[in-house]
């Protein structure tokens, strides 16, 4: 079970002094599509703990952009900071700390794990800064998600599910673009090996005949080899490959609002041999029917805001710690912690 720790909005807090603060709101989420976008405004420190999730389809990658000021992080034995510029991703799948001073503003998006993991091969090498970002790619990144945040924190999207595709998307590219070259603790070989493979997969998503032998001859390898390639993501070659033809399917429908082309002909397009499964499939993966992927933005919209956010299993409803020892953070100075809402 996953116990949460975090900052709950300025409003609804004591400081730290006792008294009341009467403040504005410092902390904002809100839902896009499937993914989940909190803004941190500076003028208060924040400290959030994550216990491991208890499977991978429970589980989210926390992505956390510095817009000013620095955030701490700790995971699997990594301890460092992330600075405007910067970014850090962390995994719902371990045990993690986020932090800051109240000098930061920044922006945090939760990702569904198998999101991710369906775009990027060796997700879990990017985990803590193990890499150094590309500084070009981040800085289009945090434009991105921030523009996302100043228009739609308030008030959704008028195609959210569409946009959270965009958005998972950029965040692989930008991922994907880090600098490995420097990592001693990564078997480069591996690594370009597995990304041959699925740019292979990606070009032959409409072979209906595409199978892991069929895989595994294009690069030369045997089968068992393959299998230990996907099993570092805890997946299959088959759920990879169904990943992607579902990622490829929502794309195309998305482009197509007046639907030139029937669900059947993206289904049969994107490698699916049957209606109904790739239906079913899409459905479940999406949370969404195929045909209302391409739906009007205000039925988009309106379909948007049904969408509830996960929480982990056994969560409730917010409560405030006050004890100043709830968050030995060995970042920031002890003697001014913060105050938390315990899921």
């Amino acid at each position: 079970m996953a116990r949460l720790t975090s900052l709950a909005a300025r409003e609804e807090h004591t400081c730290l002094d006792g008294h009341e603060d009467k403040g504005p709101v410092l902390h904002r989420r809100t839902r896009i599509g499937r993914l989940d976008l909190e803004l941190i405004e500076p003028g208060w420190a924040f400290a959030r703990k994550w216990e491991r999730a208890a499977h991978v389809t429970d589980a989210s990658y926390v992505l956390a952009l510095p817009l000013t000021g620095c955030v701490a992080f700790s995971q699997d034995g990594r301890v460092g900071t992330a600075r405007p510029g910067e970014y850090v991703l962390l995994s719902e799948l371990a045990f993690y700390e986020l932090s800051s001073d109240k000098t930061a503003r920044f922006l945090v998006l939760r990702i569904p794990a198998v999101e991710l993991r369906g775009r990027l091969v060796s997700i879990e090498d990017h985990i803590s800064r193990r890499f150094k970002p590309n500084e070009r790619m981040t800085r289009l990144l945090a434009g991105m998600i921030g523009s996302v945040a100043e228009l739609f924190i308030d008030c959704p999207p008028p195609n959210p599910q569409a946009l959270a595709t965009e958005i998972v998307g950029f965040v692989a590219l930008t991922i994907g673009s880090e600098d490995r070259g420097a990592a001693t603790d990564v078997r480069n070989a591996r690594y370009h090996l597995r990304r041959r493979i699925v740019d292979f997969i990606e070009s032959n998503l409409s072979d209906q005949s595409l199978s892991p032998k069929k895989i595994a001859a294009s690069s030369r390898i045997s089968l068992s080899y393959l299998y230990s390639l996907f099993n570092d993501n805890e997946t299959t070659v088959s759920q990879f490959v169904q990943t992607k033809r579902l990622q490829r399917a929502y794309e195309i429908l998305v482009a197509d609002p007046k639907g030139h082309r029937t669900v059947s002909e993206v289904a049969y397009e994107v490698g699916f041999k049957n209606v109904s499964h790739f239906s079913r499939c899409f459905s479940r993966h999406f949370k969404i029917a195929p045909r209302d992927a391409r739906q009007t933005p205000a039925a988009a919209q309106q379909a948007g805001t049904n969408v509830r956010p996960a929480q982990p299993k056994g969560s409730s409803s917010p409560q405030i710690a006050s004890s100043r020892n709830a968050f030995d953070s060995p970042y920031w100075d002890v003697r001014k912690q913060p105050l938390h809402e315990t899921f």
